[in-house]
């Protein structure tokens, strides 16, 4: 073993403890937005999340969750900074094999010289930027499956290097069939981690020419398997016939070439197995757990969970030959913003204005060329140096960048912007950016060698200024130290609700936060959470009637299943509703309230005759709560008959004064947590900005009702308890000056609008045109 290799260890190490313990620094200490409240709630009670499942991630934060260390959050939200540390790991030995490969030699053995120099600075640069890259980052710091996805990408490519380099007989085939092991469990994870596949195929077709019939057989057949889903559509007998082109080729193979049979069924084996964790979510569902979405306990209600029938059975083969958005916005607007973002630096930076994935306003990216002309120039040398494998990485950038951008066909707008889609084409322009600083350092090692060998170490330590200078750029952004924003905001929303309520929530951010605390933290579990998104499902409505805390739903399952979620036109009649009418069950109650359809339709949602449903059923017995998130057209007419609690709405069976200021003023000053909202150490993004609105609503709220009772005297001091408590943002001091100017309290707004002013200017970075001073 020569220096250059234990050298090539000890950084390979040093990588790897590096970016580790900055992801275990950064990352969240609780629970976070959108599906990270799931995750790790269904990893503690080994539940089912929603399809299509990833049951490992929930077998290993399992796990995961039974170190003692810190809480259940952070227990889980460590296999995110470690997967994603193993990747860059990864990354680097790639990098270097690759770097090895296009000097000439071999890919697993070092030069033993200073050839040496180039490739291993080129590896440290693109695993340390790829580690400090914008998605990568977030990734490794929160509770979700994109840290692992990429983590299998990158084992997968290491390992079909690792059978290349190897030779090519039947003992080297073991990679092979480990490589198709490890992408049966990453499907458990994550099936990102099979657009991995055509990279590999390539990487075979030139490795082995044996190989190379049978990869045009699995071709032709993965084409015959698409035409066949076109014409017949999903389902068992488009299933059939893919099962019986498959029996036809392995006989064929068996009677031709019997080691490309017994390769194909040993992968074909091996991926079934890894790919078997799927299995545990059947079983652990027939033990009814907590969270059990779909409840796939029967082998037909699997196999839909398992083929993601709740969003639909249109093949998306099909459906992304018609557009849902204008092609520009889904690949300029979404994943070449996307992938401008990744690898910022401070230095020759130009900004580019795209448009935000949720809305139509504008959201410049500041791009630094320094990165994107370094993988140019690597890509560029590739192509010269190793064709073969050049294409091979062209493939993994195309295959998930455009082309996974043109198979899912985002519709717009979108719930949020989806950059992490995307992580293997930053991958592959992460290896580019590698090779191109190898091959500077090859251009310039024979023009320095000759006056010092040390300068040309010292030059190629240049390259860590690149992630540097991406990571101290990101930091603020990525650090998640002290962010308890969901974990607040949950425990916010359960704690208005009065004992045994039945709380209606709308979507991810006001309902996995609130499972996680009532599952994990254990708060406040005689709370039911009603999701209406779920609510127009027939397993959900199930769930409510017959599990703890049990709901008093009047209808059986066949009704459920025949009539109220069935799409026959017979069964469609029952939810006709062409024009504004009084619902017989709130007459019933006494409420004489006109409900509507969704505008531009004739009938009414599942889960608006839910509700209906479970407020006559109820009976006024268990206190009724909606989430503050919930828009009005999602009320189904009872509006007029709720009072503001705070983070809830409570339907009552009178009209009264739209809030009770004693429970406002005792949730807001007394029950409710703010932690790190006004720390401006703590990030907030735009998601993260919007759902703290909804507590400048209840100040807001609070205000108005003080001045209706004409208690003017105490707004300034609750818009100043607000400013020291909650995140205010430009938008909360210009809702609070508009309020106060309305009711002439004009030297406090004065100051509200100045501070609305600096803070609008800070984040378009332009100079404020007013100060307090020439306001007042």
């Amino acid at each position: 073993m020569n220096n250059y290799t234990i050298l090539h260890r000890y950084i390979g190490v040093g990588i790897f403890l590096l970016t580790l313990g900055v992801y275990i620094k950064t990352m969240a200490p609780a629970v976070s937005f959108w599906d990270c409240g799931e995750f790790i709630a269904t990893s503690y009670l080994l539940g089912v999340p929603h399809p299509p499942g990833s049951p490992l991630y929930v077998l290993l934060g399992r796990v995961f969750s039974l170190f003692p260390i810190a809480d259940v959050a952070a227990r889980v939200t460590f296999m995110s900074a470690l997967s994603s540390a193993l990747a860059i790991w990864c990354v680097y030995c790639y990098t270097l094999a690759l770097a090895r490969r296009a000097l000439g030699g071999n890919p697993l053995i070092p030069f033993g010289d200073r050839r040496d120099v180039g490739p291993l600075s080129g590896a440290v640069l693109a695993s340390l930027l790829l580690a400090f890259s914008y998605t990568q980052w977030f990734n490794a710091t929160e509770a979700e499956v994109y840290g692992y996805s990429i983590f299998f990408t990158c084992a997968g490519l290491w390992l079909i290097l690792y059978w290349e380099s190897s030779g090519h007989h039947h003992a080297s085939d073991r990679w092979l069939l480990f490589i198709a092991y490890l992408f049966g469990l990453g499907g458990g994870l994550h099936l990102l981690c099979l657009l991995t596949i055509p990279t590999i195929a390539i990487l075979a077709w030139f490795a082995d020419n044996k190989l190379r019939r049978l990869i045009i057989q699995l071709i032709a057949f993965a084409a015959g398997a698409v035409i066949s889903i076109a014409l017949l559509g999903p389902g068992s007998v488009s299933n059939l016939v893919i099962l019986s082109g498959l029996a036809a080729l392995l006989y064929n193979l068996y009677g031709t070439d019997r080691r490309a049979c017994y390769l194909l069924l040993g992968v074909l084996v091996l991926f079934a197995l890894g790919y078997s964790t799927y299995l545990a979510l059947y079983i652990r569902s027939g033990l009814n757990p907590a969270i059990d979405e779909n409840d796939p306990e029967t082998w037909k209600a699997f196999l839909s969970f398992v083929n993601r029938e709740q969003y639909g059975t249109e093949s998306m083969l099909l459906s992304m030959l018609t557009p849902r958005a204008d092609r520009a916005y889904q690949f300029w607007d979404q994943q070449m913003k996307y992938f401008f973002q990744q690898f910022p630096f401070p230095f020759l930076e130009q900004v580019t204005v795209f448009r935000k994935a949720t809305s139509p306003e504008p959201h410049p990216v500041s791009i630094s060329w320094i990165p994107y002309s370094l993988g140019l120039v690597g890509l560029l040398w590739q192509r010269k140096r190793d064709w073969r494998r050049f294409l091979a990485i062209l493939a993994l950038f195309v295959v998930m960048g455009f082309g996974l951008s043109f198979y899912l066909n985002m519709p717009d707008p979108q719930p949020r912007e989806r950059h992490y889609v995307f992580g293997g084409m930053y991958l592959a322009y992460a290896l580019w950016i590698g090779l191109g600083w190898t091959a500077i350092i090859e251009w310039m090692r024979p023009r320095l060698e000759r006056f010092h060998g040390g300068i040309l170490i010292a030059l190629s330590a240049i390259a860590l200024l690149l992630p540097l200078g991406t990571a101290v750029k990101l930091y603020d952004i990525e650090d998640r130290t002290g962010d308890y924003i969901a974990y607040d905001y949950a425990h916010n929303i359960l704690e208005t609700c009065e004992p045994n309520s039945i709380l209606f929530t709308n979507g991810d951010n006001d309902t996995f936060p609130l499972w996680y605390m009532q599952e994990v933290e254990g708060l406040r579990r005689d709370v039911r959470v009603v999701n209406l998104s779920l609510l127009n499902t027939g397993w959900y409505i199930k769930q409510l009637r017959d599990r703890e805390p049990k709901i008093d739903i009047k209808i059986n399952d066949e009704y459920i299943d025949s009539v109220l979620t069935d799409t026959q036109m017979v069964d469609l009649y029952h939810r006709l509703w062409r024009e504004p009418k009084v619902p017989t069950e709130y007459k019933k109650l006494g409420l004489q309230l006109e409900v509507d359809s969704q505008p531009g339709h004739d009938l009414l949602r599942i889960q608006d005759l839910m509700v209906i449903g479970i407020t006559y059923w109820n009976q006024w017995k268990r206190p009724l709560h909606f989430a503050i998130t919930i828009p009005h057209m999602n009320h189904v007419g009872l509006t007029p008959y709720m009072k503001m609690m705070g983070m809830t709405m409570k339907v009552i069976p009178t009209i009264e004064p739209t809030s009770d200021i004693s429970t406002l003023e005792q949730n807001l000053f007394e029950t409710y947590q703010f932690r790190s909202l006004t720390d401006e150490r703590v990030y907030k993004d735009e998601n993260s900005e919007r759902l703290l609105g909804n507590y400048r609503a209840c100040v807001l709220h609070l205000a108005d009702r003080y001045h209706q009772e004409e208690r003017t005297d105490e707004i300034s001091g609750l818009f100043k308890w607000a400013e020291e408590n909650i995140y205010m943002g430009w938008e909360g001091y210009y809702t609070a000056a508009d309020f106060l100017s309305q009711i002439d309290q004009h030297l406090d707004a004065g100051y509200h609008l100045m501070k609305a002013g600096e803070l609008l200017a800070r984040e378009y970075e332009v100079e404020p045109v007013a100060s307090y001073e020439n306001i007042l």
